[in-house]
């Protein structure tokens, strides 16, 4: 699917309010987060590679968001620093434009060229269209942590969850510099 009608571009401060909107929009599902509540600008800019942040906006309109996707640190450990967790939130009304496969391989771009070498996300198992979203990529479901979290908001209050797992493993920061001395 091409992605006519919009753009990708890097995150402003002033687009928080609408990233924070899109990303309570997900939130009040009860199935894209274990999280109850939606982070301000100082934390979110905290916990996420901020160069790995990036909305869709309207190919016309530079101030209306239609999604967003960061990465995170996958682990506090220096061990793990080229692991990442990705969040990728897109608005109910630009769902089926190709705006989350976009931003997706953005990610994995910029993931990339950071000398990452693996990208996780974990999906609720009821979250169909983020889990059939990383398989298009190239993700592969490594497991399924059963019973994580008790979830106490929206519908599924009260209800234990499992979470899938799935993985992206790029090339290895060496592979990359083999690759470009061979070419």
């Amino acid at each position: 699917m091409t992605n006519t009608g919009f753009k990708l571009r890097p995150v402003r401060p002033e687009d928080y309010p609408q990233v924070r909107s899109i990303y309570e929009m997900g939130l009040f599902t009860g199935h894209a987060t274990y999280e109850t509540q939606s982070p301000t600008w100082e934390q979110f800019t905290r916990a996420k590679l901020i160069e790995t942040v990036f909305v869709a906006v309207e190919e016309d309109n530079d101030d209306k968001l239609l999604g967003w996707v960061s990465a995170a640190p996958a682990s506090s450990r220096s061990v793990f620093h080229g692991v990442v967790e990705d969040s990728i939130y897109i608005h109910p009304d630009a769902r089926g434009r190709g705006v989350a496969g976009a931003l997706l391989d953005r990610l994995i771009e910029v993931c990339t060229e950071l000398d990452k070498w693996a990208i996780h996300a974990w999906v609720f198992p009821e979250n169909e269209g983020s889990a059939a979203l990383h398989l298009s990529r190239g993700f592969e479901k490594v497991g399924t942590y059963h019973h994580l979290a008790k979830m106490t908001y929206g519908e599924m209050a009260g209800q234990w969850r499992d979470t899938d797992v799935y993985e992206k493993l790029l090339p290895k920061p060496e592979e990359k510099e083999e690759a470009a001395e061979n070419y």
